[in-house]
């Protein structure tokens, strides 16, 4: 394509670079100069141990990438999107390069005949797959099919050597997970957080996202961005209630530590059912975290829970609570503590309809072997969460909506459908039993402990804000994996000198 612009002219330099860098024009075959492909694919993008990596090997990564995406009846990437594949592409290349020449200088065996016969079958499985689209790919990359052909097969072997060496450091990493999991992930207020606590609470936040809309949360680098900033929140939230408890001399019993960890395992077991299954969760997700790592962070977080719960009871039994408040909050809450029971038997389901339909057959209703009879017809629908028999019950057992609609409802009567947090419920009751003799005085344990709720309940409540609040939020951007880490400093050792604006 001609020049349109004299200025170009006179920076013939600028003028290659601007080329390269034009991604949306470059990927659709058009340039801003004419590149001569043979000087353009003998570029020096890179110097891993003294030896020269060529643009020509970072071009056929292209075309490989691009031809893959071909083969599935997609599209490339374009903007901003395939600016960020470049560049992890050009990563991805050095680090290949640089755990390679690692694997050869500890003598590491490859069958590297395997490794190209491996190579040379994907070069002719790629090919076919793409087609009529395969020779325009190709150019749309400055290579041609003797290169890609070579490259295909050659960047199957440094891909083995590289893989052979990436063993080896797991190997060594597994048995010294500590060595990684210590290292600083970022900061919140200016105290580091270490990639085991990162790891454990970004966990959480996956849970907490299928737990709440029953999928995972996206993997786009702003939400990942976010939730790392949460995790890296609840570190410290956890760290100031277990401060807290240290500065204000409140013991934190293990009996309390004991119990939370039970609590954290058994709704860890709701997404994980067992160890097995999270250990290899955690191997394919977040290398080095094993499964005894992420215990001990769940040790770490439970006593967190535990501190926190150790605060709350200190400020709510600081409250102190008269006979006559007892007396008056009973007079106020009579229903709560009533030893008056009913009966009843009920059918839930979360569908709205549904539970219309239930009430609508069932309403007329006056004999609980009826009723029976309708539990029976629906307790196998998919849509019915229980159908069953609720047996004698006090109006503080029950959630209020329900207990509201169950005690002020006839004997022997349907009521429904009656909203709860659980869904809608239809409603038998078929017993009620008079309160008889009842004093304030039968309950005063828990009138004392829900007169201290209620008046601690503000102070807690400051207390927790103050505590989930952190105006220093720090995470390391781009966030290393221990591989990462690992080339990194094997960059050092090979003296990599690395030109990833030439790409």
């Amino acid at each position: 394509m001609k020049r349109r612009d004299k200025r170009i002219r006179g920076l013939k330099a600028l003028a290659v670079a601007v080329c390269v860098c034009a991604i949306g024009i470059w990927t659709s075959g058009c340039a801003l100069v004419n590149v001569n492909p043979v000087r353009d694919r003998a570029q020096v993008i890179a110097v891993v141990n003294g030896k020269t990596v060529k643009k020509e090997l970072f071009d056929n990564m292209m075309a490989d990438t691009a031809l893959a995406y071909a083969s599935g009846g997609q599209s490339m990437p374009t903007g901003s999107e395939l600016k960020t594949l470049k560049q992890e592409t050009y990563d991805e290349l050095i680090k290949n390069q640089v755990f390679a020449e690692q694997a050869k200088k500890l003598k590491l065996k490859v069958d590297e005949d395997a490794a190209r016969k491996s190579g040379r079958k994907a070069y002719k499985a790629l090919k076919k797959q793409a087609d009529k689209k395969y020779a325009t790919t190709l150019k749309t990359y400055y290579t041609n099919d003797k290169s890609f052909s070579a490259f295909m097969e050659d960047n199957a072997v440094t891909t083995a050597y590289a893989q052979k060496a990436l063993n080896r450091y797991d190997k060594k990493l597994n048995k010294n997970p500590d060595h990684f999991l210590n290292q600083s992930v970022g900061s919140v207020e200016g105290a580091k957080v270490t990639y085991g606590q990162y790891y454990y609470q970004m966990l959480n936040q996956i849970m907490s996202a299928y737990a709440s809309t029953g999928q995972a949360p996206s993997s786009d680098s702003a939400t990942q961005k976010q939730l790392g900033r949460k995790a890296l929140q609840a570190v410290n939230t956890e760290r100031k209630w277990i401060a807290y408890c240290k500065k204000h001399n409140i013991k934190i019993k293990k009996a309390d530590i004991d119990k939370q960890e039970k609590t954290l395992k058994t709704y860890t077991k709701q997404f994980f059912q067992s160890d097995s299954t999270l250990e290899s969760f955690l191997s394919e997700n977040y290398e080095g975290f094993t499964l005894s790592a992420y215990q001990k962070q769940q040790r770490q977080s439970a006593k967190g829970a535990a501190a926190q719960k150790a605060v709350k009871n200190q400020i709510y039994s600081s409250v102190k609570v008269t006979d006559s408040a007892m007396q008056g909050y009973y007079n106020k809450h009579i229903d709560t503590y009533s030893p008056a029971t009913v009966s009843a038997c009920h059918i839930l389901t979360t569908n709205k309809k549904l539970a219309e339909k239930i009430y609508a057959q069932a309403k007329t209703i006056k004999t609980k072997s009826a009723f029976e009879k309708v539990m029976d017809q629906y307790k196998d629908n998919k849509k019915v969460s229980e159908a069953k028999d609720l047996g004698a019950f006090k109006s503080s057992d029950m959630v209020s909506n329900f207990s509201k609609a169950a005690f002020s409802a006839n004997k022997n009567s349907v009521v429904g459908p009656v909203k709860t947090t659980y869904g809608y419920h239809i409603i038998f009751v078929y017993d009620k039993q008079k309160a008889g003799k009842d004093s304030w005085t039968k309950h005063k344990a828990a009138l004392k402990a829900a007169i201290q709720k209620e008046k601690g309940q503000p102070e807690y409540k400051k207390l927790s804000t103050k505590m989930n609040k952190a105006n220093r939020i720090r995470l390391n951007d781009p966030l290393q994996s221990a591989s990462d880490l690992y080339a990194e400093k094997l960059k050092k050792s090979f003296n990599v000198k690395t030109y990833e604006k030439r790409i």
